[in-house]
């Protein structure tokens, strides 16, 4: 296993796009805690640390909604600095590789923000973590879409040939692939899943440095995340909730 130590300076306010990334993990983070308000989900598996933008909300919910939050992580500083930036009787922390951790317990949502463009086999994490889910549970997911608006434009342009191609900001974060809308939804049916709900984060017409030298106000921003929720396929990153096929 690689160590995911080496991409954690990608994850802190020295990189180019962090304001942008906690912008998509906000809104995912959002329409995540709407349902689990909505479905009564007690219990939650989040696999990744990341940003803390996610965990930072579900810690919102402890005492009210959620009784139990497991998060794993493989990257063993991240793990230490949250544990011990958060203490709470609540939450449980876990150095451990997606692929290696294993569980009988039955939660009631398992949380993959941004997950899946960074593991060796998407396939492989959806089907192993589908036994942990409980009948009634849900599985959230949020990816980047290679089809988002500002590549089709880029793409169209003679700009970008590869669609799916990784940037060099890509490559600093350490996703491996891109998926589109097609890919990511027949990837969670194929895993066992019936996708209930997808929504799209963002409309991104131009690239992260063009919105960076625009300056975009707060305004611009949220009209571009409510475009984005309805239209899915050429927004910049997917949004799925998921129940267990029934058996």
């Amino acid at each position: 296993m690689e160590n995911l130590d080496n991409y954690i300076e990608a994850y802190t306010k020295n990189f180019e796009f962090y304001e942008e990334n906690v912008l998509y993990l906000t809104q995912y983070a959002n329409h995540m805690i709407a349902s689990i308000r909505n479905q009564e989900h007690g219990n939650v598996l989040s696999l990744g640390i990341g940003h803390e933008v996610v965990g930072g909300a579900l810690a919102e919910l402890y005492g009210s909604f959620i009784y139990s939050h497991h998060i794993i992580d493989g990257s063993l500083k991240l793990v230490e600095e949250y544990v011990k930036n958060h203490p709470s009787e609540t939450l449980r922390v876990e150095h451990v590789y997606f692929e290696d951790f294993q569980s009988d317990f039955k939660f009631d949502a398992l949380e993959m923000g941004f997950v899946l463009e960074h593991v060796d086999d998407p396939g492989l994490i959806l089907r192993r973590y589908h036994n942990m889910l409980q009948d009634n549970g849900t599985l959230y997911i949020a990816v980047p879409n290679a089809k988002s608006l500002h590549r089709l434009i880029g793409h169209h342009a003679g700009m970008l040939n590869d669609m799916y191609a990784l940037s060099e900001a890509d490559f600093k974060l350490g996703h491996k692939r891109y998926f589109d809308i097609d890919s990511i939804t027949k990837l969670v049916e194929d895993s066992g899943y019936v996708i209930e709900d997808v929504k799209g984060l963002m409309l991104k017409p131009i690239t992260g440095g063009q919105m960076k030298q625009l300056d975009w106000n707060q305004e611009v921003m949220k009209a571009l995340m409510i475009l984005g929720d309805n239209m899915p396929a050429v927004s910049n990153c997917i949004y799925i909730e998921a129940k267990k096929q029934p058996k």
